[in-house]
């Protein structure tokens, strides 16, 4: 998956660097994650909703809606999961450095947990399933 930031300290915050500022890149960086990960969820048989805007162009100012709507996909991403315990924002208003490495960690959490299903996952054969269970 691709990489996501989820490191930004107040320091990058503070000198306005690369990761201190929330722009463009950011959101098409978490659009273009949000996308490979609903394609690895659908390959595991566990669907995932995906922000479908990638191509926020440099400077430009989202509208409100839009902010809105991509929230609101970060929360039933979390929600169709089970609790990873990552708080996410409720506004983009005031997004402070906490929340824009919580909504990126959210997808890592995430692609982690797809695969420890991956690595835990018990394959059941029909002629074989609930032998020796007591299952009929």
């Amino acid at each position: 998956m691709i990489e996501l930031i989820t490191d930004r300290t107040l320091e990058d915050v503070l000198s306005q660097n690369e990761k201190g500022t929330y722009n463009a890149s950011d959101l098409n960086r978490v659009g273009i994650a949000a996308e490979e990960l609903r394609l690895i969820g659908i390959d595991a048989g566990y669907p995932i909703v995906g922000i479908s805007r990638r191509n926020y162009s440099e400077g430009e100012i989202p509208l409100l809606e839009e902010m809105e709507y991509y929230l609101s996909q970060m929360h039933k991403c979390r929600n169709s999961f089970f609790d990873l315990g990552i708080l996410l924002p409720h506004t983009m208003d005031g997004l402070d450095y906490v929340g824009a490495n919580n909504i990126e960690r959210l997808f890592v959490e995430i692609e982690k947990s797809i695969q420890q299903m991956y690595k835990t996952k018990r394959y059941c054969g029909i002629t074989h399933c609930g032998e020796g269970g007591g299952l009929y």
